[in-house]
């Protein structure tokens, strides 16, 4: 007996250990080269060095040198790996001249070498480089390391040492989708002995809702069946939620069905699924539901538009109806609720609300048989606390959110996200001690889901970023009370950033995870149609550490860090109102808008972006936005995205509050060059589109020309406008003025985060524009051509706006008001400026050239003091004024116009060195 039990506790152990992942082993041959070149295929350029002082550790190294552009050195070594195992590649490396490192990898069945990673300006001492390798199938796989590169790159010598290819066993996983249409949005649930998973799987072009059941087997998982619950042309999901009811499982998720957002609710059990209810009727946008059952009480939360803001609502069900009632109060914008009922029957609602200038997370209950008590304000760090998490145990209530950072103004992009896990107590949050050094403080973690087990130990998953833009990994961790395991990853896939679903069943955490092989870098991105995404299980043994202990909790110090945005959009003027003017009899409302913004679905910044929907909060609240778009990449887009930002477009679109659009940006390629095209071809420009469910978009790689685009745009019917930026950037492809319509291109970026492009040598122009004009703003206007002026921040989030005048807040309206040009751009403060040049509105195309004299009326308002305001002719600027204030109301008169052809715009510039730009108006335009 005691035999016995010894053997089966040395072998809960091994799996216990080998389920967190054995030690990473080196699988590559004589990575040190002490053994001379055995296991490697090396150049012959290749040389060996014996020489201690050389290496880098031991006594031998590898050294090679190209002389001249466009050369590269290669060494090879083959080795056998497995699918689902991880696989991390090391080198040490040091180099002259700046010159570059490169990995290729021929992965087990491709035809083709892939780019796996290019580390540039290799320095002069030894460095380590180190890049995660994702293998889908078993085989083998060929490295080729590339030392040195001159391809883009410096000439230089290059030394290498210490190479490695670490291999970490990870437990299998089962596939849930098979590779059925491309999956998303996970749900996991047990009842009656059965596991239920629920996800969104995009098939045939539209969304469907697939329920899977499995019932554990020994060691093993045994799928019974799946089930389409629903789906097709004309259905749209978002949301899928899982939770245990009683015997059975409840699957919600919020779906668009004729152009209406509602929240929905499927029965699960042995027998199968039943047909979907329909738990809200409004007419509004009812997303993001979240439940919680107790005692044949079914109580359900969501975020709603319906009272013209952003509000969380709460229901409690009974049979398939319930009455629902607004949990949040005030009149601001309310986010994503929790929703848990602990052992009292208290019923709690938590969500994140943005007041006084931050995100903070705000808690309401309900005791059995009474009403909703007061709000609660759980957080007040100064920076963003969001996404919260209840987690009932017993009667105690566990919070879990998300603490981020932005950089100063770049509220489009985060640079720090943190996970803090509290227990919700009468006298404030109470924190695990020593909180600030556990794993989800320290490191970048973000998407957490938990439970805790019978021993009450808190098991978390989460996710943490795969740098520098790959994606996101699943991982899993636990708190006993007294210490924290260290985090173990699920799967050696990466995917989207999509929280991993947990469900604790007798000794085994089982896992619903989201993977998937979307291009990982720019040198992928062809690959981005043909990506394939999966619903994974994983099983997770919980094992007897860390051994469970009382909750050693302390009261929670809140992150500290001041919050720049919070100060600078308040300096930027953000909360002031909307202005009006009248033009010709018409009433026309001044909107501020973000027309070039990117997310996590755009591969430059994927890990440091918001996801969608968060872009569009932030545009909403922290910038008080009245209209956005993302505009991700078009060769980081697939039919299942494409369709994925219509559905974020719409359910974050706020009638006559907050408007959204359905866009792309048109990447045009920069690979090739000549003498007329020295920087590359055609240039950037954002598509945007009046109709939120338009059914395609462009990929610039195809080698399109922008006229090219447009006439297919025109075939059909699409009401559009394409917008060029960057216009004389070196860092990407400036803007090729050749191709040009004053209807389709109406207006152009003036700035963006990199800086501005109104001419060569303009006030704060960009670092890496062109050396000479040619491609500014202002050379496009000397050419003749006719193009109106708007700002837009591209990854900063704040630094820039496009500012409208328009009768109303419609898609339509915001479009035709960008057709006539009556728009101007600001870099990022909320400067309202009027301009009128002999009584015509900015962006007005005069047919008559000026007469005897040409007068420009001006208004402005700042919201900080103005340094001068400057009246610009013909790219000359001929009039400037001090005001010393923060408005001014002035008409400078030009008594002596110029024949023929003339524009004028006006700048406005303020003392912090913010700026305003207006639309020209044209004499003797044709």
């Amino acid at each position: 007996m005691g035999k016995r039990l010894g053997l089966a506790l040395l072998g809960l152990a091994i799996a216990w250990a080998w389920a967190r992942g054995a030690t990473p082993r080196n699988i590559l041959v004589n990575g040190g080269f002490e053994q001379g070149l055995v296991g490697w295929q090396a150049d012959p350029k290749h040389s060996l060095l014996d020489d201690p002082k050389m290496a880098r550790s031991g006594r031998k190294c590898l050294t090679g040198e190209v002389t001249r552009p466009k050369q590269a050195l290669r060494l090879i070594q083959k080795v056998r790996v497995t699918s689902g195992n991880l696989y991390r590649f090391v080198a040490w490396a040091r180099a002259t001249n700046n010159t570059k490192l490169v990995l290729w990898a021929m992965l087990p069945g491709a035809r083709q070498r892939r780019l796996i990673a290019a580390w540039e300006r290799v320095g002069r001492r030894w460095r380590r480089y180190s890049v995660p390798i994702t293998i889908e199938r078993d085989g083998v796989l060929e490295l080729q390391v590339i030392a040195p590169s001159s391809f883009g790159a410096p000439p230089g010598r290059i030394w290498l040492d210490d190479l490695a290819l670490l291999e970490t066993a990870i437990p299998p996983v089962i596939s849930l989708s098979e590779g059925k249409g491309f999956n998303d949005q996970p749900a996991l649930a047990a009842a009656g002995g059965s596991l239920f998973a629920a996800w969104l799987s995009f098939r045939d072009g539209a969304d469907t809702l697939q329920v899977a059941r499995l019932v554990p087997d020994g060691k093993r998982l045994a799928k019974k069946a799946t089930w389409q619950v629903v789906g097709g042309k004309g259905v749209y999901i978002l949301g899928v939620r899982a939770i245990p009811a009683g015997g059975r499982v409840l699957v919600l998720y919020a779906a668009e069905i004729e152009k209406n957002w509602d929240i929905y609710a499927v029965w699960c059990d042995e027998r199968g699924p039943s047909a979907p209810i329909r738990l809200t009727t409004h007419e509004a946008v009812d997303v993001k539901p979240a439940a919680a059952w107790r005692d044949g009480v079914l109580w359900v939360a969501w975020e709603s538009n319906r009272t013209g803001t952003r509000q969380v609502f709460a229901m409690r069900v009974e049979g398939r109806r319930g009455r629902p009632e607004r949990v949040s109060v005030a009149e601001a914008s309310n986010y994503d609720p929790s929703v848990a009922v602990l052992d009292n029957g208290a019923v709690c609602v938590a969500w994140h609300s943005f007041r006084q200038n931050n995100y903070d997370i705000y808690l309401r209950r309900r005791k059995p048989g009474a009403s909703w008590g007061d709000e609660q304000r759980l957080t007040k760090a100064p920076s963003i606390d969001r996404h919260a998490l209840l987690v009932p145990r017993g009667d105690e209530l566990w919070l879990i959110y998300e603490n981020c950072q932005t950089s100063g103004y770049r509220i489009g992009a985060t640079n720090r996200r943190r996970l803090v896990v509290a227990k919700v107590a009468a006298r404030g949050l109470m924190a695990p001690k020593d909180y600030s050094h556990s794993p989800l403080y320290t490191a970048r973690c973000e998407g957490p889901t938990a439970a805790f087990d019978r021993s009450g130990r808190l098991w978390i998953a989460f996710l943490k970023p795969r740098l520098p833009r790959a994606g996101w990994d699943a991982f899993i961790t636990c708190y006993g009370g007294s210490q924290w395991l260290p985090p173990a990853r699920l799967s050696a896939r990466k995917g989207m950033d999509r929280a991993p679903q947990l469900v604790l069943l007798g000794s085994t955490a089982y896992l619903a995870l989201q993977n998937d092989d979307i291009p990982r870098s720019w040198s992928e991105v062809d690959r981005t149609l043909e990506a394939k995404s999966d619903i994974y299980l994983a099983t997770y043994p919980l094992g007897p550490q860390p051994a469970p202990a009382p909750m050693a909790l302390e009261p929670l110090v809140e992150p500290p860090e001041p919050f720049e945005a919070g100060t600078l959009r308040v300096e930027r003027g953000e909360d002031n109102p909307t202005p009006t003017i009248t033009y010709k009899g018409q009433t026309l409302k001044l909107f501020y808008g973000d027309l070039h913004e990117h997310t996590d679905i755009s591969v430059c910044n994927r890990v440091g972006d918001q996801s969608v929907d968060e872009s569009y909060q932030h545009m909403r609240d922290i910038v008080r936005l009245d209209f956005a778009c993302a505009t991700d990449h078009g060769y980081n887009i697939n039919p299942y995205l494409w369709c994925y930002l219509g559905k974020l477009a719409r359910a974050n679109n706020d009638p006559g509050r907050y408007l959204t659009f359905l866009g792309e940006e048109w990447t045009s390629s920069f690979e090739r060059y000549d003498e007329r095209h020295p920087y590359g071809y055609y240039g950037h420009r954002n598509l945007i589109l009046a109709d939120p469910y338009f059914p395609r978009w462009w990929n610039a790689r195809n080698g399109q020309t922008p006229a090219q685009v447009w006439e297919q745009l025109r075939k059909l019917n699409a009401n559009f406008v394409h917008i060029p930026h960057q216009l004389a950037d070196t860092g990407n492809v400036p803007t090729d003025w050749s191709f040009h319509d004053e209807t389709l291109q109406p207006v152009a970026e003036i700035f963006q985060v990199r800086g501005s492009y109104e001419y060569k040598g303009a006030p704060r122009e960009a670092k890496r524009s062109t050396p000479k004009p040619g491609y500014f703003l202002q050379d496009a206007w000397a050419r003749g051509i006719v193009i109106g002026v708007i700002a837009s921040p591209d990854h900063g989030g704040g630094m820039g706006k496009a500012c409208v005048y328009a009768p109303e807040l419609s898609r339509e309206a915001i479009l035709d008001a960008l057709r006539a040009r009556h728009c101007f751009g600001t870099t990022a403060a909320r400067i309202f400026l009027d301009v009128r040049v002999n009584g015509h509105l900015m962006g007005e195309k005069v047919r008559e050239p000026a007469l005897k004299s040409v007068e420009v009326q001006i208004r402005v308002r700042c919201p900080a003091p103005i340094d001068r305001i400057e009246v610009c002719r013909n790219n000359r600027f001929i009039y400037s004024r001090k005001p010393n204030a923060k408005t001014a109301t002035l008409t400078f008169v030009d008594t002596d116009p110029l024949p023929g052809r003339s524009y004028y715009y006006v700048r406005v510039i303020q003392t912090d060195g913010e700026i305003a730009w207006s639309s020209p108006v044209w004499f003797g335009a044709q």
